[in-house]
């Protein structure tokens, strides 16, 4: 193991108070590095000058980082940097690293910036080790800093960094927020013997020790400021979002907000509740319609994209800023997905009145025992239902979330699903292989059962990495893929309905990402023709022809029974 820095190493707050406290902040790149250098079939690939396709991360505005910076500012002298490697991977013309630390190392090269200390984040598993390679790109190239990490997988997996051979790499890991951590830690004249004392910073000597970290919230959000959205390149953070509206705004220049924090509920799959607790904390709605006419005025916003865990926690609250968004004209997405037993018909006509056009639906599963008993989601099957009927009927686009594979759920459970999803008219459904997200109860309960056989610490929503004796990965694998298929093109409820061009707007979507999905041009093909565009008709028929030949296609053809010529 190599030896940790000293505290002598490290500029400390009183060697020159006068001077601001330098800190970088970083994010890893989002997604895993194989995800990156070779794209799974599902996923949407950009090819780059050097010849190769790339799978290219979400570029949403780092909103921890962005409070965090605003707080600090407000009440310490700070000089911060953001560097965002998910914005760099994107920009880039060509990739000739063979691993993520020598790319962060190069990068890191470049900047002008000589920090005290640098913060790494990271939120989701898929990020994990190039978390871990970053901090060791950090130790590299900054050797005097302070390396400290936070966000999800720090407060939810500090055990496993601290127990594996990168335990050298970071001299603390903040558990849950960082606004007062950080803050306090800046502040300290001796951050060795600060970090070493609180506990809201994790060290490797407490790791080894029988150590329960220690949350520490900010209550009144409206404490923090406005966050520090000038830290970012907001048009570059634009490029690649996780969310794209169906129903776009003349101005579409998106900004993330966060209105709230924590969640009661335990679904779990889930692990906000890790970082953010499960008590709620909200900003004022006097403050939100400060913040979002700033938002529109000084920034020109078009679009707010909220990233509240629990965003119908208060109904009220909803309908007062509902109709600020109305009255500010600002499109709004609700990337979490909200909970449907709020979604009653006069709310949904409120986030139509408020010029909502889309609406992610977090339905889960089809089956009632799965959502009771394996995910602890308070939602009936009905519910559902109803929602997706009433957003249709409102002209919401829906588009319902979907996980199997959870620990616990059987081959009659998926297939329970797969019935009972066909009787919620959705626009799109997202299916996904359920993910063991570290802090999550499902994490905790697969690892004590052996039921993790692929990837945990790096898993993401699209590769299955839980088997248990009901079923294999390779089993989720393929009915992740096959119940995709049945639901958006099969059996898509806009054809069903006789919604041809909204139902031709989704599969010329999917041909975007994947210009070689088969069963996308067989569909689109049936709406041209429903619609009498005879040329675009002939125009699919022959790219099915095409691809419909590829061994890929042809397996999903014959159980489906599309006919070989469209």
């Amino acid at each position: 193991m190599k030896e940790l820095n000293t505290p002598a190493q490290f500029q400390q707050a009183g060697d020159n108070p006068q001077a601001p406290v330098r800190i970088m902040l970083i994010v890893p790149m989002h997604i895993t590095f194989e995800s990156f250098v070779n794209p799974p079939p599902n996923t949407r690939s950009y090819l780059k000058q050097d010849g190769h396709h790339y799978n290219l991360p979400p570029t949403d505005l780092p909103l921890g980082m962005l409070s965090i910076s605003g707080y600090l500012k407000k009440h310490v002298a700070v000089d911060i940097k953001l560097v965002d490697f998910n914005i760099r991977v994107a920009e880039i013309d060509r990739f000739d690293h063979d691993n993520f630390c020598d790319f962060a190392e190069e990068e890191l090269r470049k900047v002008d910036f000589q920090p005290d200390i640098v913060g790494i984040s990271s939120l989701f598993s898929p990020s994990f080790y190039n978390f871990i390679e970053t901090g060791k790109a950090v130790r590299k190239v900054f050797p005097r800093a302070l390396t400290i990490g936070g966000g999800n997988i720090p407060t939810s997996a500090w055990r496993d960094i601290y127990d594996s051979d990168n335990a050298w790499i970071f001299d603390a890991l903040c558990y849950g927020e960082g606004e007062l951590p950080m803050l306090e830690l800046v502040r300290a004249t001796d951050r060795q013997a600060y970090i070493a004392e609180s506990r809201s910073w994790i060290t490797q000597a407490k790791a080894e020790q029988f150590f329960t970290p220690e949350h520490n919230f900010i209550e009144d959000l409206d404490e923090i400021p406005f966050f520090d959205y000038d830290l970012c390149d907001v048009d570059k953070h634009n490029a690649n979002l996780v969310v794209t509206s169906f129903a776009t705004s003349k101005n579409n220049r998106s900004f993330h907000v966060m209105t709230s924090r924590g969640c009661p509920f335990k679904c779990t799959f889930c692990a906000s509740h890790a970082v953010h607790g499960r008590d709620m904390r909200y900003h004022s709605v006097g403050r939100m319609r400060e913040d979002f006419t700033r938002l529109k005025d000084n920034y020109g916003a078009g679009t707010l994209i909220f990233q509240d865990d629990h965003f119908m926690a208060d109904k009220e609250r909803v309908r007062q800023i509902l109709a600020i968004l109305g009255e500010l004209e600002l499109n709004s997405i609700y990337q979490s997905g909200l909970a449907l037993y709020a979604l009653d018909r006069p709310m949904l006509e409120d986030f139509y009145a408020a010029g909502v056009r889309q609406l992610v639906l977090a339905v889960e599963s089809g089956s009632q025992r799965v959502l009771k008993h394996l995910m602890k989601k308070p939602l009936k099957l009905e519910i559902s239902q109803r929602v997706a009927q009433d957003c249709r009927e409102l002209g919401i686009y829906t588009n319902t979330n979907i996980l199997i594979g959870i620990p616990g759920e059987t081959k009659e459970d998926i297939e329970e699903t797969r019935r009972n999803l066909r009787t919620i008219n959705s626009n799109w459904f997202h299916i996904n292989c359920t993910s063991p997200l570290v802090g999550s109860e499902i994490h905790t309960k697969s690892r004590q059962f052996g039921f993790i056989r692929g990837e945990t610490l790096g898993a993401d929503y699209k590769v299955a990495a839980i088997e248990t004796p009901d079923f294999s990965i390779d089993y989720i694998q393929e009915m992740q893929y096959v119940m995709n298929l049945e639901l958006n093109f099969v059996h898509n409820n806009d054809v069903r309905l006789g919604e041809y061009a909204l139902a031709l707007r989704g599969f010329e979507n999917v041909i975007k990402i994947k210009s070689d999905h088969a069963f996308a041009w067989y569909y689109a093909g049936v709406c041209h023709e429903k619609l009498g565009n005879r040329e675009k008709t002939n125009g699919s028929k022959r790219k099915y022809r095409e691809y419909s030949k590829m061994p890929f296609w042809q397996k999903y053809i014959k159980i489906f029974h599309l006919p070989a010529e469209l």
